[in-house]
């Protein structure tokens, strides 16, 4: 099952130039990425989806990518925090569902993990997470947000200082949460259409129902952070065969 016909990349490919030389964000390829459901293919089907493979979806995102590198790059984002609702959900972590009926009823995820001068990325953060009557507040700053203009939901993460130590804090933000602001700040040739802006957390709340996981910080193995690892290095190198 191909989600990504000859017609349809050959429409996204023929706007990809236009796209990079006015540094906007493909606003029709993702119109019509949703129109052929593949914001829901990684989706297994009990949960609304189509239920395509780890190896179909990264079939997919090689052809996207081949058409249109930077509309592929940030719709990867998406996928990957897909594949971590899936990986939650097999391993008996309802936490994940929220994830995979979001994704199947059109919302959009975006990547909130990078932040300025830290290379420990998922093993650490200097963003803030600080515990509220039911949640987590967050403030710091988060870079190479993908999807910047559209996405709906966007996976966080920051630390917390505890009674037992330090840890690392992992939530979904919506869109129309209130306490964050995103800087009109990515100019990067080639890759303009991914729109991966400076997200600034500014007291964020995320209620304790969006909090998929306190786990200590640090190499885990940890179902949140072994996820997002995992299908973000399996995915990213499927999109980059693509870009080749």
């Amino acid at each position: 099952m191909s989600f990504l016909d000859t017609d349809l990349l050959a429409r996204i490919h023929e706007r990809a130039a236009d796209v990079d030389a006015h540094n906007t964000y493909p606003e029709r390829d993702l119109e019509e990425l949703r129109e052929a459901g593949y914001l829901s293919a990684f989706v297994p089907a009990e949960y609304g989806g189509a239920g395509l493979s780890l190896t179909q979806i990264c079939a997919e995102q090689t052809a996207l990518a081949a058409a249109a590198p930077g509309t592929a790059l940030g719709i990867n984002m998406h996928q990957i925090i897909v594949g971590l609702g899936r990986y939650l959900v097999a391993a008996g972590n309802a936490r994940g569902e929220q994830i995979l009926r979001d994704a199947a009823a059109g919302e959009v995820f975006g990547f909130g993990i990078s932040e300025p001068g830290n290379d420990l990325v998922l093993f650490g953060s200097t963003t803030r997470a600080t515990a509220t009557a039911d949640g987590y507040s967050f403030e710091g700053t988060k870079i190479f947000t993908s999807l910047s203009p559209v996405w709906t939901r966007l996976l966080i993460f920051g630390r917390a200082e505890t009674e037992e130590g330090p840890k690392s804090v992992f939530g979904i933000v919506h869109r129309d949460d209130e306490g964050y602001s995103i800087k009109d700040d990515w100019d990067t040739l080639g890759m303009r259409a991914t729109q991966s802006m400076t997200t600034l957390l500014e007291g964020v709340t995320v209620p304790a129902e969006r909090i998929l996981t306190i786990t200590d910080p640090g190499p885990s193995a940890d179902p949140v952070i072994f996820g997002i690892f995992s299908h973000f290095e399996i995915l990213l190198a499927a999109t980059y065969q693509g870009v080749g």
